[in-house]
């Protein structure tokens, strides 16, 4: 099977690389598009097996039109924001054998914008469970970023779509730091070796008046490695998201913090379903309901404590030989291995 992608390698841990997972469960090789070269791309998947992975037009998007057999895996819970869009995705996606969505939430919305329920399947993003739910003293990251012994909040990622600035107002609300990781500068993303893709990656970065804050109850690590972001689950008293709906198309990092034992805030869209009973739950644009719900875990631990146990049983679902696993079982479905 050939595993086409827009870019590659991707930075992720080896065992939530939910590109090679494809290749490692039915076999074969990972493929790059080449941009501007459309029958260069034709050719890498004529008669071939293909999952194709993200959005881009013409390639990835139209690997179902030249394939033998075909996946899809858009990494997105809607099909187009526009009626255009989803008018051209919709004929596009329906080429396809099978489209994969990471949640039954974006099942459900791919359904609603019209691609046939019978050729859509639910693979999730695998999580490295062992390496997370390792315990980590975190007093080394608090001394680091002199955090002290007082509660914070973390949040990983802060490019605009994980609204950051109501995470910051939420926890000004609630009276804690917020810790945010990720990419907090140009200068930054230059040095990084994500710069690799080749791609224009400056969405990554957060809003000017965003980092503009940093030392007013905002600690900005940059971005970091994973055992210091491990550190920082270990170290956090709770963690926050507060995403856009579309683009989350599954959120890694709050399955890392579940497997890590930290109390979850999250957004209440049908992304994060799974962690019902075992997180606290917000309108993603609605800082004051936020606040509420980090106070609401600092102030009673007990509560807290048994959400938190409880999440970090539903990440262990989803540890990589898991869902590998299911996507062998899928590619036996779909006649890609035998």
């Amino acid at each position: 099977m050939r595993t086409l992608v827009n870019f590659y390698p991707i930075d992720v841990l080896p065992r939530e690389d939910y590109m090679k997972i494809c290749a490692d469960a039915a076999g074969g090789d990972i493929v790059v598009v080449r941009k501007g070269d459309f029958f260069g791309n034709v050719r890498s998947v004529l008669g071939q097996r293909v999952h194709a992975h993200g959005r881009g037009f013409p390639f990835p998007e139209m690997a179902g039109l030249f394939a033998r057999r075909s996946v899809y895996t858009p990494h997105f819970n809607t099909v187009g924001s526009s009626g255009l869009a989803r008018f051209v995705r919709r004929f596009l996606f329906n080429r396809f054998t099978y489209v994969i969505a990471q949640t039954a939430y974006a099942k459900r919305r791919y359904m609603q914008d019209g691609v046939d329920a019978r050729r859509i399947r639910v693979l999730p993003i695998p999580v490295d469970y062992g390496y997370f739910s390792k315990p980590v003293d975190g007093e080394k990251f608090r001394r680091k970023y002199g955090l002290g012994d007082k509660p914070f909040a973390l949040c990983v990622g802060i490019r605009a779509m994980k609204n950051p600035l109501v995470i910051l107002e939420a926890c000004r609300k609630a009276g804690v730091t917020l810790v945010a990781t990720g990419f907090k500068n140009a200068d930054e993303l230059k040095t990084s070796k994500a710069l690799e893709t080749g791609k224009n990656l400056e969405w990554l970065l957060p809003p000017k008046e965003f980092a503009e804050q940093e030392g007013d109850g905002l600690v900005l690590t940059g971005h970091i490695g994973w055992p210091e972001l491990r550190a920082a689950y270990g170290a956090a008293s709770v963690y926050v998201n507060s995403s856009d709906d579309g683009p989350e198309c599954f959120c890694l990092s709050a399955y890392e913090a579940a497997a890590a034992g930290v109390p979850l805030c999250l957004p209440d869209f049908g992304v994060f379903e799974a962690f019902e009973g075992a997180a606290l739950f917000h309108k993603n644009t609605d800082a004051d309901a936020l606040a509420k719900n980090i106070s609401a875990y600092l102030e009673d631990r007990e509560t807290a404590i048994k959400h938190a146990s409880a999440a970090k049983l539903i990440a262990k679902q989803f540890d990589y030989p898991v869902v590998k696993k299911t996507f062998q079982n899928f590619y036996k479905e779909a006649g890609f291995i035998e």
